[in-house]
C-alpha cells in the first residue's frame, strides 16, 4: 500500500509539471487610485501655442511578436497564442509610462478567444516603455482562425481620465 500511495504521488507530481510550467507572466490589472490626476503643465504655461494643460497622450503601440499555438487544447503550453507588445508616450510627453493604465477593445476583426480583458492593464515597465504579454486558448492550427485584427488603446489614469486612441493590427495565418 505504501508503494501505490507513492506511485501516485509521483503520478501526480509528473502530471502536474506541465500545468506549472504554462504560466505566463507580463500583464497586471491596473488599480487606479482614484486620486485627482495631476497633470502636467502645457505649452500655454510656457508661453507657447497649445493647450494649457497637457493632456492624456494617445499611447505609442510597437507589435514586438505573435505566436499561435502548436498542439491540441490541454496537451502543453504550446497550445497558447501569445501578443507581446510595447507601449510608449510621445517623446514630446511630460508624463511617465507608471502613470497610465491600459485599455483594449477590439475595433474590427474576430477574436479567436478573450485575449484582452474588459479593465485596464498595465505591463512590465523597463526604460521608460510597458511591455505587455496577452496569451490565450489557440489549440492546433487545424482548430486556429486567421488573425486580422484592428486594436485601439486609451491611456487611462488613476483619475479615471482617459486619452485618445492608438491603433495596431495583428495580422497573421494559423499556426
Amino acid at each position: 500500500m505504501k508503494h501505490l500511495v507513492q506511485i501516485i504521488a509521483v503520478l501526480l507530481i509528473v502530471s502536474s509539471q506541465g500545468a506549472l510550467a504554462c504560466s505566463f507572466a507580463g500583464s497586471d490589472l491596473f488599480k487606479p487610485t482614484l486620486e485627482r490626476w495631476q497633470q502636467h503643465p502645457g505649452p500655454a504655461q510656457r508661453g507657447e501655442q497649445g493647450s494649457y494643460w497637457e493632456p492624456v497622450p494617445a499611447p505609442v503601440i510597437k507589435v514586438i511578436s505573435v505566436t499561435r499555438g502548436s498542439t491540441e487544447p490541454g496537451t502543453s503550453c504550446s497550445d497558447a497564442g501569445t501578443l507581446s507588445l510595447q507601449i510608449s508616450l510621445p517623446e514630446q510627453s511630460t508624463y511617465s509610462i507608471e502613470e497610465f493604465g491600459f485599455y483594449f477593445r477590439l475595433k474590427s476583426g474576430t477574436l479567436p478567444d478573450a485575449i484582452f480583458p474588459d479593465i485596464p492593464m498595465v505591463g512590465v515597465i523597463e526604460h521608460g516603455k510597458s511591455n505587455i504579454l496577452f496569451a490565450w486558448l489557440d489549440g492546433h492550427p487545424s482548430q486556429q482562425i486567421e488573425l486580422d485584427l484592428e486594436i485601439e488603446v486609451f491611456l487611462v489614469t488613476n483619475g479615471l481620465n482617459v486619452g485618445p486612441s492608438s491603433t495596431f493590427t495583428v495580422k497573421t495565418g494559423k499556426g
